[in-house]
């Protein structure tokens, strides 16, 4: 599974929850915000994992945090394990908000991370090795 239909896997799988729920999820990830489905009161950021987030980084930007900070009431973090279906693995999700996502942000040292599209015509255009 590329990365385009893990992120749309993981989206599915909670916006169905969502609506189980009895919210409304919208599909926000196009719209600049600094999450991916808005299900009110909720602002959800969807992290996937193929296997179990257990002990692994939980990647965040710098505008996700400060929207976490800002809302925290609102703010939610939702973590879907076992996305790739590993034999015997159900889908997961578990949620971070409130407390439990404050103090899991504020353990963590701010590190910069520069991530430049690849752009077909660099990539074509890039050194080969054989």
């Amino acid at each position: 599974m590329g990365n385009k239909e893990t992120e749309q896997a993981e989206i599915t799988h909670v916006m169905a929850l969502e609506r189980a729920a009895g919210r409304d999820p919208k599909d926000v990830r196009t719209s600049g915000l600094p999450y991916d489905v808005e299900s009110l009161p909720r602002l959800i950021e969807v992290k996937a994992f193929s296997r179990t987030a257990r002990s692994e980084a939980l990647p965040l930007e710098h505008q996700q945090v400060e929207a976490a900070r800002a809302n925290p009431k609102h703010y939610y973090l939702y973590v879907v394990d076992n996305l790739a279906g590993a034999e015997g693995a159900e889908v997961d999700v578990r949620i971070l908000h409130g407390e439990a996502l404050s103090a899991l942000i504020e353990r963590t040292q701010p590190q910069i991370t520069y991530w430049p599209t690849f752009r077909a015509a660099g990539y074509d255009q890039a050194e080969r090795l054989h």
